[in-house]
């Protein structure tokens, strides 16, 4: 190829060709051009990574581009041992592979391995804290320490994911394209909504919190349509499922803010988050209003004293028993 012939074949032309805006004729002639030299074939090859990672910039943090590219060109290299074919097919596998790593890489921290056997990408959290990701669909993860969460490159047309440990998903709602989560013989199927999973292999139990919209929990022998506040309690030995009321936010969160809501109904998160009872001396007092933070890591008594004294009550015990006063 003459030296105008190669000044014809622009940057622009070549991103063009990439999101397949050119035409028939002029795809021909950037294909002819690919062919023409190794210099060519790099060129094209690593702008096609280029302009990948920079549409998808807004929804990525914590890219590693090295590593990112030192797997494509080790993919290239065991290409260019075989026969090179004359057609473009084989260049659009590569691309393909292309895209498949930067699928895997439209994270938002964690650790990521990219599987070139099966096309998965695997995220890791580390001991020392949590990772936020955010998923190719959008989907937002909120991964736990020591944890891990695989799925496949082409995870927008297959939404399911594999857990071992614990996470929090907010999922985009896709129509005709359920989200999945499996772990240790139990998942969850969902369209769009906000739930806890837990499932770490060195643990007898499985647990899931949904925190809004609605879940399908499964196992081998159980089908349970989960509400807001339950947890479906799955134990792995004796395969039995239970289901238990929880507030969903200090479950998961452990914090809640109640806003101007019935004692009635705080004095049932309390007993909740802290496997205790507690009555009222009155009924009335049930209907009394309270506006504050609870937040579970503080003691009974702690938190008790919180809610009594901004709602002008008292409370005392008898027993194993708490009553409030007013």
């Amino acid at each position: 190829m003459n030296t105008e012939e190669k000044r014809e074949i622009t940057e622009a032309m070549l991103v063009d060709f990439i999101d397949g805006k050119l035409a028939p004729e002029q795809m021909a002639e950037v294909e002819r051009w690919y062919d023409a030299a190794e210099e060519n074939r790099k060129t094209l090859e690593q702008l096609y990574f280029i302009v990948r990672v920079h549409d998808m910039s807004e929804s990525v943090a914590g890219l590693n581009p090295e590593q990112s590219l030192a797997d494509f060109k080790r993919k290239v290299a065991d290409r260019d041992k075989q026969k090179r074919c004359k057609s473009m097919a084989w260049v659009r596998t590569l691309l393909r592979y292309t895209a498949a790593v930067l699928v895997c890489a439209a994270v938002v921290g964690g650790t990521l391995y990219f599987t070139k056997s099966n096309e998965q990408c695997e995220i890791c959290a580390d001991s020392m804290q949590n990772k936020s990701i955010v998923l190719p669909d959008k989907s937002k993860v909120e991964l736990k320490a020591n944890s891990t969460i695989t799925f496949d490159s082409n995870f927008t047309k297959n939404r399911v994911v594999r857990l071992d440990g614990e996470a929090l998903f907010d999922v985009v709602k896709m129509n005709g394209a359920p989200f999945v989560v499996k772990a240790k013989g139990a998942q969850i199927v969902v369209k769009g909504t906000k739930f806890n999973f837990k499932a770490y292999s060195d643990c007898e139990n499985v647990e899931a919190v949904l925190i809004n919209g609605a879940v399908d929990f499964t196992t081998a022998t159980h089908n349970v349509a989960l509400k807001p506040n339950q947890k479906a309690v799955y134990n792995k030995g004796s395969r039995r499922v239970n289901i238990v009321e929880v507030d969903a936010e200090l479950e998961v969160f452990g914090q809640r803010y109640f806003d101007t809501e019935p004692l009635g109904s705080v004095v049932n998160s309390l007993e909740q988050v802290y496997d205790c009872r507690i009555s009222f001396s009155d009924a009335r007092i049930e209907d009394i209003r309270f506006s504050g933070t609870i937040d579970r890591s503080n003691t009974l008594d702690h938190t008790l004293n919180i809610v009594t004294l901004t709602t002008g009550t008292s409370f005392r015990r008898e027993g194993d028993a708490i009553i409030i006063d007013r």
